[in-house]
């Protein structure tokens, strides 16, 4: 009998170490392309708690804020080659590599907050983004859009757009520094946490990041004294994670849809967040900055001109470049009849012209 008492016990604590083993949590490290204060790194940690309740503690990922562990353009290669398994991000950051990206990111002209959620939900594009991204083995989750850039924000008055003339300005993007050039300014690239010391060094005159609520979190009202809008540069911005593909495979599948599902949520919740931030946001600006008058209907024809004559080279340089804008772009073409039956209740924008790409229907 003692025997067999024995081999219960022996049997139970094999069965409790079993369990125990099966309940250890996977654990991932997210390094993020954001500081710490900024408004980003916050939607970093929503996320990352989001799958940690989700998942009961299962899958709990660790959020590094920017040059904690990485620098926040070395984020993509570290993730891409497995160093890290998780990594945030804009795409426009890795234009440089492929410049479909830029289009993930933003495009002048191009599609707003609401039109980037209804084209990745609905019309292909979360197909196009882990087309490109599963590219250098990784997937993809938007997990934020905000609304229209700034503008400019700037030490010196920037009020028409001659006033662009040999100025330098640190604004992401490739199509962005074409219409720059335009303009007769230099662009400077730098990354988010750059910023606010290069403005204040005035090593650049002026600079775009994001929505206002953004620009703010970043203390930008404190080293500019004027802005000029709107946002051309940006009708939008895309924030999102990028997971090592190895990394994901690894995952249970009830784990890999808790992250889709929190990526989701993400993108409402952060969304409408940035928007309605943005009250507050106007107003901590209007009294620290000088706001000059919208650019005309004329000059944002000219910036759509040169925007098309960007998009059209591009799409001929790279194929990746032409399926992703021809996504996109068909998207806005078919969704004009509908955003102007809407009028004036809709939101975003329907371009004047649509750019004349090979493919589009």
């Amino acid at each position: 009998m003692k025997k067999f008492y024995g081999i219960i016990v022996i049997v139970f604590s094999v069965t409790l170490f079993a369990c125990s083993v099966l309940a250890e949590p996977i654990k991932l490290t997210m390094v993020s392309c954001w500081s710490s204060h900024m408004t980003n790194f916050e939607s970093d940690k929503r996320f990352a708690k989001s799958v940690y309740e989700l998942s009961g503690g299962r899958l709990q990922i660790s959020v590094n804020a920017a040059g904690t562990l990485v620098a926040p353009m070395s984020v993509f290669d570290q993730v891409s080659r497995g160093a890290y398994e998780v990594g945030s991000d804009t795409p426009a950051y890795w234009s440089g590599k492929n410049s479909a990206f830029d289009l993930f990111a933003s495009f002048p002209m191009g599609l707003s907050q609401h039109d980037v959620i209804n084209w990745y939900f609905h019309a292909g594009g979360q197909d196009m983004v882990n087309y490109v991204y599963g590219k250098y083995n990784m997937i993809y989750f938007i997990t934020s859009v905000a609304p229209a850039g700034s503008g400019i924000r700037s030490r010196m008055p920037i009020r028409s757009i001659s006033d662009y003339k040999g100025k330098k300005i640190r604004m992401s993007g490739k199509a962005q520094g074409y219409i720059l050039n335009k303009l007769g300014a230099a662009q400077v690239m730098l990354a988010g946490n750059e910023i606010y010391q290069a403005l204040q060094m005035g090593t650049i005159d002026g600079a775009e990041f994001a929505s206002p609520s953004i620009d703010w979190s970043m203390g930008l009202g404190e080293v500019t004294k004027y802005s000029i809008g709107p946002g051309w540069h940006q009708p939008s911005s895309v924030y999102g994670i990028m997971i090592n593909r190895e990394a994901w495979n690894r995952l249970p599948a009830d784990l890999k849809k808790i992250i889709e599902v929190a990526a989701n949520e993400n993108i409402v919740y952060m969304s409408s967040w940035y928007e309605t931030k943005n009250m507050d946001a106007f107003n901590y600006f209007s009294k620290r900055n000088e706001i000059a008058r919208p650019l005309s209907d004329k000059d944002l024809t000219m910036i759509e001109n040169w925007a098309w004559e960007y998009l059209l080279a591009e799409a001929r340089r790279n194929p990746d470049y032409d399926k992703v804008a021809t996504s996109m772009f068909q998207y806005l073409k078919d969704f004009r009849m509908t955003r102007d039956s809407q009028k004036p209740f809709s939101q975003g924008r329907t371009p004047g012209s649509i750019p004349k790409l090979p493919n589009l229907k």
